[in-house]
């Protein structure tokens, strides 16, 4: 015979669950912001009309990012590195060179001087997002050394 659980009272598997299934939930939302951001800027939208889903997506990457950060956490999967933290600051460069391309060829204002002003914006986001990257490496690395020290020193 079943027990009846009040709303609160989890027990450790079932909370266990629901952690993972919110954790699911968080990424599918933050993915599917993003996605939703960028096919509204290439459907020729400007800020104004995505500034709501824009400040919901800052405020949810500020708080995974400062949370973690004060816990010397990273990633499940991944330990953070220069290489790894060079590799993945690529990838917002090209998305923000794919979509000014797109809204070049859109508006048919291609041209090399454009393409060049693109290159520099790829550059920049890629030398700004490698920066930040590194100064989460660093913070991520010492707040788990002071963490793993106190742990050490309780025992």
């Amino acid at each position: 015979m079943m027990k009846n659980k009040r709303a609160g009272h989890l027990d450790e598997m079932q909370h266990q669950k629901l952690l993972k299934l919110e954790e699911y939930g968080f990424w599918i939302m933050f993915w599917v912001l993003l996605v939703s951001i960028i096919v509204q800027i290439m459907a020729g939208a400007g800020i104004k009309e995505v500034i709501g889903e824009m400040i919901a997506f800052l405020v949810g990457s500020v708080y995974l990012a400062i949370t973690t950060l004060r816990n010397g956490l990273w990633t499940n999967t991944s330990a953070p590195s220069r290489k790894g933290n060079a590799l993945v600051s690529m990838i917002p460069a090209a998305v923000i060179g794919a979509l000014n391309i797109f809204r070049m060829i859109q508006r048919n204002r291609f041209s090399a001087n454009a393409l060049f002003v693109t290159v520099g914006i790829m550059a920049a986001a890629c030398a700004g997002c490698f920066a930040i990257l590194e100064l989460f490496r660093a913070s991520s690395q010492k707040r788990r050394s002071e963490l793993d020290d106190i742990e050490e020193s309780e025992e």
